[in-house]
């Protein structure tokens, strides 16, 4: 007989006191962040990285509110003899520029419990879920699945190699320590650095979408959009608009870095330069701007992350402001119905 709350994976390894529900108390979120508190060594998780992290309890509360996780069907949990020993999570879903509907989910298992088939169950339940998604939004035959993992998390890029992905783009991983003293160079003529007010979001957000728009990974502008461009950047309790820099010309956003304090580090978490404006120096001045007021903030190292594969030429710029690469997060895709991207 099926016990309540308990899922069938049909792909799940037949180890003893082995099951699968769904979040059903607070109660677990304790247990979500004890397998991130227990991956962490082993996968060489980097708290201070721009792109990764190891949540604690209240930290999953906000990524996954109570009142919306109950019983939700995207997120499943692996038990073994009532513990908590992994979970995965349908992230989000999106689709880009180029029409590709994309299904994110992330994964994440103790690593004493890797290699018995627990993390491909996870996955395979991940994809019928997708599938089952894609299904009723009436997704084309673009659809893909996509996940993505870091080059320290071996058994993670193993599983997913395996499953048949492919490694669509690599960001790399950057440190700027120590702090460099530095002698800020001139903007071009007609362009000068504005504080931030409220009434410039808006003008910021069509620049990054501009600098963005020939990049195959991103979205459309639209209401939601920018919406979700205010909820990442703007009413979060991170955000500090003295930590920004906007380089103005005219009417015109032509550049902007966005910078925040997480503990004691700094992210850059944008730089982005309008494309009729690039070329010019305005993205090293903005961010030898930022990486000075971060370091008068007591700052003694900056975080960010890039296109591995130096797209744009970002890479290099860091590069040549004192960053080196700590590691590489990879982005893998598979199309729904199997076929090759």
């Amino acid at each position: 007989m099926l016990v309540p709350n308990l899922l069938v994976v049909p792909a799940a390894p037949a180890l003893s006191g082995l099951t699968f529900r769904h979040i059903t108390s607070i109660a677990d979120y304790a247990a979500m962040a004890a397998i991130h508190a227990g991956s962490q060594q082993h996968d060489h998780i980097d708290p201070h990285s721009s792109r990764e992290s190891v949540p604690d309890e209240a930290q999953l509360r906000g990524m996954f509110p109570q009142e919306n996780m109950i019983g939700n069907p995207d997120l499943v949990l692996a038990l073994l003899n009532e513990r908590v020993i992994g979970y995965n999570h349908v992230v989000w879903r999106w689709t880009e520029v180029t029409g590709v509907r994309v299904y994110l989910h992330l994964g994440y298992l103790l690593p004493a419990w890797r290699g018995h088939g627990v993390g491909s169950a996870l996955l395979h339940w991940a994809q019928q879920r997708i599938r089952a998604l894609a299904a009723v939004e009436h997704a084309d035959a673009r659809a893909t699945f996509a996940t993505n993992v870091s080059s320290t998390e071996r058994e993670a890029d193993a599983l997913i190699c395996h499953a048949g992905y492919t490694d669509v783009r690599r960001l790399s991983d950057m440190l700027l320590s120590p702090i460099p003293v530095l002698v800020l160079p001139a903007l071009p003529p007609g362009v000068s650095v504005i504080r931030v007010e409220p009434a410039h979001y808006r003008a910021i957000y069509h620049t990054m979408k501009d600098a963005y728009r020939e990049i195959w990974t991103s979205t459309p502008e639209s209401e939601d959009d920018y919406q979700a461009f205010l909820a990442e950047n703007v009413t979060t309790p991170r955000f500090d608009p003295t930590l920004w820099q906007v380089a103005w010309a005219g009417e015109e956003v032509a550049g902007v870095v966005i910078s925040r304090i997480v503990g004691q580090v700094g992210h850059i978490a944008e730089v982005e330069v309008r494309r009729s404006w690039q070329r010019r120096g305005i993205a090293r001045v903005l961010l030898q701007r930022a990486i000075v007021c971060l370091g008068e903030r007591g700052m003694t190292e900056v975080r960010l992350y890039t296109d591995a594969a130096n797209g744009q030429g970002a890479r290099s710029l860091y590069e040549s402001l004192g960053f080196r690469e700590v590691k590489q997060h990879i982005f893998y895709r598979k199309l729904l119905d199997g076929a090759a991207i």
